[in-house]
């Protein structure tokens, strides 16, 4: 019972501050199906190789030996806005799916490990009346890790981004992809007490220069910063919150230079909410399952179509356990956004709704 009493408080003390989300704007941080199932509050008290994505310092806890791990994601989204004279109009652009990559390597008799991870960052698609707006930016990200002591590990990296944006606006068109953009990476993982974890991912955001021609766009992609405390209840349990933030205000506009495409923005820098819980319910057999409120980036005053973040609820679930010789997580994930009305730039009350299901498939040599 004190233990029930002690994560209640860690989460009302992290919870009293804010109610925010995960991933605003157009960020992705559905890494693997663990990590869905639990939330994405996974920062502090991740136990598998796809800390690479979250927090690779807490690879570092991991037995020596190679672990690799692929994931898929088949999302779905219904967005739509109801405008001042009833008539209905949709996004006609939806939700990419995406995959996902983790490899480790730790050492079996010192305290170094490296880590690779490769994913789909960042994504938007939005369609509207023939106006396209779509962004992808991939990422791969390589880190040292190491264990400081028996209960301090670091992690330091770098993060390489491939940037693609195709838009329309009226009879205007680009479509163009940046070589590469560098960013840096951060990780701290820490067993303050037994029982407890807390870790820390820090992110530096990127600025990628994506031409097509005499055009291009210089796109500002945000820096993030997470924390997080875990706590392990019993062997049979474990329940994580993480607060996050991310600088959205740093993308001032997504204008093409040397054409007539036009898209201001005015958004706001976000704070996230995660609560996840583990239940190690067998031996190799876990279930997980994760609630987050989601903030979007977008002011009412000014709400950017080209983007259309809003706020909303995350529910999601998930299980993982050991098929025909590799290790299998699944993980499914709803999110409910409340209504938006809007004033500008299109006047009207705004709806969304997104799903997604992953499946993860890793395994240890």
């Amino acid at each position: 019972m004190k233990r029930l009493f002690a994560v209640a408080g860690l989460l009302c003390v992290w919870g009293s501050g804010s109610i925010s989300s995960q991933a605003a704007g157009f960020a992705n941080n559905d890494f693997s199906a663990s990590g869905v199932g639990a939330g994405n509050a996974v920062v502090a008290g991740i136990a598998d190789v796809t800390a690479a994505s979250y927090n690779p310092a807490a690879i570092a806890w991991l037995d020596g030996g190679v672990y690799v791990e692929g994931g898929f994601a088949s999302r779905n989204r219904n967005l739509s806005v109801k405008l001042p004279s009833g008539a209905i109009q949709s996004n006609d652009g939806g939700a990419k799916n995406a995959s996902s990559f983790h490899a480790a390597w730790v050492s079996h008799d010192s305290d170094i490990a490296f880590s690779l991870a490769s994913s789909k960052a960042y994504s938007n698609n939005t369609v509207w009346g023939g106006d396209t707006t779509f962004i992808k930016s991939d990422r791969i990200s390589l880190d040292l890790i190491y264990a400081v002591s028996s209960t301090l590990a670091v992690a330091h990296g770098v993060d390489v981004y491939r940037t693609t944006i195709n838009m329309t606006q009226g009879a205007a068109s680009f479509s163009g992809k940046d070589k590469a953009s560098f960013g840096v990476n951060i990780g701290v993982n820490w067993k303050p007490a037994p029982l407890w974890q807390v870790g820390m991912m820090l992110r530096s955001g990127t600025k990628a220069k994506v031409k097509s021609g005499s055009q291009q766009v210089d796109l500002k992609l945000p820096e993030q910063v997470t924390l997080g405390v875990s706590y392990d209840m019993s062997d049979a349990w474990r329940l994580e919150t993480d607060l996050a933030y991310a600088r959205w205000s740093r993308l001032k506009n997504l204008d093409v230079s040397g054409s007539t495409i036009r898209n201001a923005t005015d958004l706001k820098d976000t704070l996230a909410l995660k609560m996840g819980a583990t239940w190690y319910w067998l031996p190799n057999t876990t279930l997980r399952f994760g609630y987050a409120y989601e903030q979007g980036a977008n002011r009412a005053s000014a709400f950017q179509r080209v983007i259309s973040d809003q706020s909303g609820h995350r529910l999601s679930l998930g299980a993982g356990g050991d098929v025909f010789g590799v290790h299998m997580d699944v993980a499914y994930a709803y999110t409910f956004h409340a209504k938006q009305s809007a004033t500008a730039l299109v006047a009207g009350e705004y709806r969304d709704r997104k799903q997604a299901l992953m499946i993860s498939l890793s395994k240890a040599f």
